[in-house]
């Protein structure tokens, strides 16, 4: 007896689970930036160059900061064996929502160019500390059952 051939549309659905898992910090990530960068343009104006390079100093501050806290220091390697989450975990409405209204806070009422590096590093603290909520709380339901 032959053993069945692998196809497409079995192949199909487990290549999709991968993508979108891979792809769920980062895409959420980018549903902070995009409208945080948004935000502050409508509130300071459209940004010089140097304002678009303090906004990622801003944001890579903030991930140095938090990825320190995260792993104890700068010098610890990262790379987990993958983790199994629920999908809702990886939805981000809370993450990517306190993150934008973080950086609408930063926008209403911090003036001038400081605002660039200061929204973008609290727009990404706020993330990463609530996604890693989000992640946490998502396992713990997956452990539950």
């Amino acid at each position: 007896m032959e053993a069945p051939r692998p196809s497409l549309r079995d192949s199909y659905r487990p290549g999709l689970r991968s993508v979108v898992g891979a792809s769920a910090t980062a895409y959420g990530y980018t549903l902070t930036v995009g409208p945080t960068s948004m935000l502050l343009t409508g509130s300071y104006g459209p940004p010089k160059p140097l304002e678009v390079l303090l906004f990622c100093g801003g944001a890579i501050a903030a991930f140095a900061l938090v990825g320190a806290l995260a792993f104890g220091g700068m010098t610890e390697h990262f790379g987990d064996p993958p983790k199994r989450i629920q999908l809702w975990g990886s939805f981000h409405f809370l993450s990517v929502g306190l993150a934008v209204g973080a950086a609408y806070l930063v926008g209403a009422f911090v003036p001038g160019a400081l605002g660039w590096p200061l929204g973008a590093f609290a727009a990404t603290v706020t993330y990463l500390m609530i996604v890693g909520f989000e992640n946490a709380a998502a396992d713990l339901e997956r452990r539950k059952n």
